[in-house]
């Protein structure tokens, strides 16, 4: 794929949406497969400036893809794909390559993070409602 379209493509193989969110570690994107428009996904990029911190951060991310590979319940997220060939080609033509990526299920509704600011504590038959 050349990029030419209207959103920029990740991989050949999603074309990126829209921007879900930030923070200091990486920025997080909707994502859409493009050979089947129903399944979306959340492309979660790594920033370079947090990877070149120090040996801490890599290792940071190998644990977090780690102990997402591990976690098998229908109400966490599943980890889809990872790896630092990541490769986004804007719409320009332009092209960002030797991206750190881990691509996640994609679901609506928000953070439970968020949720959790919001709410405050729930106790135990909160924690239960999720992860029962």
């Amino acid at each position: 794929m050349d990029g030419k379209g209207k959103h920029p493509v990740f991989n050949g193989e999603y074309h990126v949406l829209q921007s879900l969110g930030e923070g200091n570690t990486s920025k997080v994107y909707l994502a859409r497969k493009i050979d089947d428009p129903t399944k979306c996904v959340a492309l979660k990029l790594l920033r370079e400036e947090f990877l070149q911190r120090d040996a801490d951060s890599i290792k940071a991310v190998e644990q977090e893809i780690q102990i997402l590979q591990g976690l098998k319940h229908p109400n966490i997220i599943k980890i889809v794909g990872y790896g630092s060939d990541g490769r986004v080609v804007k719409p320009s033509g332009r092209e960002i390559g030797n991206l750190v990526y881990i691509l996640l299920e994609f679901v609506t509704g928000g953070l439970l993070f968020d949720l959790c600011q919001t709410l405050g504590g729930m106790g135990e038959n909160g924690g239960r409602f999720f992860l029962s």
